[in-house]
Order: C-alpha cells, then sequence, then structure tokens
C-alpha cells in the first residue's frame, strides 16, 4: 500500500494536529476555526452538518482526551462515528482535504486493528508528546499543553 509510504504537506499536518488536539479537548471553537481554514467546512453549512463534524471529531478524540488508558474495544468508537455517515452524505457542501483520504484510511485500520486485538492505550500521552515535539509554523501560538 503506496498510501502507507505517502508523506504530507506540512501546513496540512500542522493545521490536522491542530484540529486532533481542538477533538481531543473538546475545544468546539479551535475545531471549527481549523476545520474552515483546512476547507474541511466551507462556512455555509447548516446545523444539521455542523453538530455531526463536530460530534465525530470529538469521538475521534476520545481515545486522546484522558490520561487513563483507552479501551478500543469496548469504547464502541467505529459504531458511533458511523451515526454521522449519512449526515456527511447529505449535508457535506465539499470534499474534505485531498490528504485526507489517505490518512484517514490509515487511521481506520489503525482504530480497527486496535479494537480486534482489545488494545487498551494510554493514547493521551503520545498525544501530548507530539503536540509538544512538533515544530508548528502555521504562524499560530502552539497549542496550550
Amino acid at each position: 500500500d503506496f498510501g502507507a509510504a505517502r508523506e504530507y504537506p506540512k501546513e496540512f499536518v500542522d493545521g490536522y494536529l491542530r484540529i486532533v488536539w481542538a477533538n481531543a479537548n473538546r475545544d468546539e471553537k479551535t475545531l471549527m476555526e481549523m476545520s474552515h481554514k483546512m476547507n474541511f467546512l466551507t462556512g455555509e453549512e447548516n446545523d444539521i452538518m455542523l453538530e455531526a463534524h463536530k460530534l465525530s471529531g470529538f469521538t475521534l478524540g476520545e481515545p486522546f482526551a484522558s490520561e487513563e488508558p483507552f479501551d478500543f474495544r469496548g469504547s464502541k468508537i467505529s459504531t458511533r462515528l458511523s451515526k454521522h455517515s449519512s449526515t456527511f452524505l447529505r449535508h457535506r457542501l465539499t470534499p474534505p482535504p485531498e490528504e485526507v483520504y489517505t490518512l484517514h484510511r490509515k487511521l481506520a485500520g489503525a482504530f480497527m486493528l486496535c479494537i480486534r486485538i482489545g488494545a487498551v492505550v494510554p493514547c493521551r500521552d503520545m498525544l501530548e508528546d507530539i503536540v509538544r515535539n512538533h515544530d508548528f509554523n502555521d504562524g499560530l501560538e502552539p497549542p496550550t499543553l
């Protein structure tokens, strides 16, 4: 799978990492600002789409939200995420950034593997290390840990 070896532009990585951090911290303001900046959203979405975008983001952020190890199997995270699919199909006004297709395929595979093997992982520590050591070059203040 050549997508697994794909590199992403620095600007995309900076923005996407900010979105992951916002999701982990249930920071709706930053999530929506960065989602607009990165063209996940146009600014013309209806409330149904905005709520689904927020809730799916916060659900994806759950593994990183707590210092406690995250139980991927017990969380039923894939079932809860799938609830938003029909909303995205009906109400999305723009496709997400091109890079998202391969990245989300990788992330879905990692999540599914963790579910399959019953992984319980302290994800927050890993995310904090990544954010702490990442060199943000987007002109914004680094996220507060």
